[in-house]
């Protein structure tokens, strides 16, 4: 039986991007996709899970994050540019063959996008978080700076370089405690209100939690903590400055219908599906989606992996083996 101790690191150029990848197991090969603000580290419960179940567990640092290098410019974080990131690790990890592909918040972005580009190279894909949303006529943070107007909205604060990742880099245990919590994970009140006008940046707004969340051991913070201090925060953040390219240059495919099964994973309490059950969801994606499964987790939020790994691996095996 594999353990979290048999997971191997090694550094591979990629695309031209030296890269950090984790793998164990041997078998055929589950690629996953971490998001922000996180690194292969968050896929533990997963690879060991999926060794023991026969598969290769590969899991990178992407472009910006952990070990793996900073691509040269801000756009060069875009939809077209991962996928090709993507597709070579591909070609190292199975040799250019289909993969079962997961991934986790902007891992779950950069996956939706992957395999419009490349289904190809997807047999099966598991997205956890970020449901497939019918693409809008307008870009996505033109539409947000309207929608929240004077008020704050992290996506829209990320947008001017060098702000966002000034506040985390100074402060990575701040950004990094206030994002890893629970639902129900009691904070105090934050120092900032949602008003724009206030000024500060967002760390004084999501108020500090008064205890660690049982799944956030002191071993994983100290990971992460030394995985930022070692790449910063622009890497992961310029992902975000690309959303509105991420619009234009998939625009074309916003009707292309994602033939492979896909499972769809959330936390019930996850704030980004915005309280959507079952049917909702179904709804949203169903048209793009036909082969559609999806398990939500009651009272669970974001950090689903690792906030209820046992539920996850149960649904990712039995998806990954049909």
């Amino acid at each position: 039986m594999y353990s979290v101790d048999d997971i191997q690191l090694e550094h591979r150029l990629i695309d031209g991007v030296n890269t950090r990848i984790a793998s164990v197991g041997e078998g055929p090969v589950a690629l996953l996709i971490h998001g922000w603000p996180e690194c292969w580290y968050s896929w533990r419960p997963q690879m060991v899970a999926l060794a023991n179940a026969g598969f290769r567990a590969v899991a990178p640092d992407m472009p910006g994050f952990g070990e793996t290098a900073a691509l040269p410019q801000i756009a060069d974080y875009n939809a077209n540019r991962i996928a090709a990131f993507m597709q070579a690790l591909i070609g190292y990890a199975n040799n250019g063959q289909p993969v079962l592909l997961v991934g986790h918040d902007w891992g779950a972005i950069n996956c939706w996008q992957f395999v419009q580009l490349h289904p190809e190279l997807v047999e099966r894909l598991v997205i956890m978080s970020v449901p497939l949303r019918p693409v809008a006529d307008i870009p996505p943070i033109e539409f947000l700076r309207e929608y929240f107007a004077g008020n704050f909205f992290y996506q829209v604060y990320f947008q001017e370089p060098g702000v966002a990742e000034a506040e985390f880099d100074a402060d990575p245990e701040g950004i990094l405690r206030a994002l890893y919590c629970s639902p129900d994970t009691p904070r105090h009140p934050p120092v900032l209100g949602k008003a724009l006008s206030e000024g500060g940046g967002w760390i004084g707004r999501l108020g500090v939690p008064k205890v660690q969340p049982g799944w956030l051991s002191d071993d994983m913070l100290a990971y992460y903590l030394e995985a930022y201090r070692h790449s910063g925060f622009a890497g992961g953040i310029n992902y975000y400055r690309n959303l509105d390219e991420n619009w234009r240059q998939l625009l074309p495919l916003r009707n292309k219908v994602i033939a492979c099964p896909v499972l769809f994973l959330a936390g019930s309490d996850d704030m980004v599906i915005q309280g959507a059950d079952e049917a909702a969801l179904r709804e949203m994606m169903g048209a793009r989606v036909p082969q559609l499964e999806i398990a939500l987790y009651p009272r669970i939020g974001h950090w689903l992996q690792n906030e209820a790994a046992e539920q996850v691996n149960g649904d990712l095996l039995a998806f990954a083996k049909a």
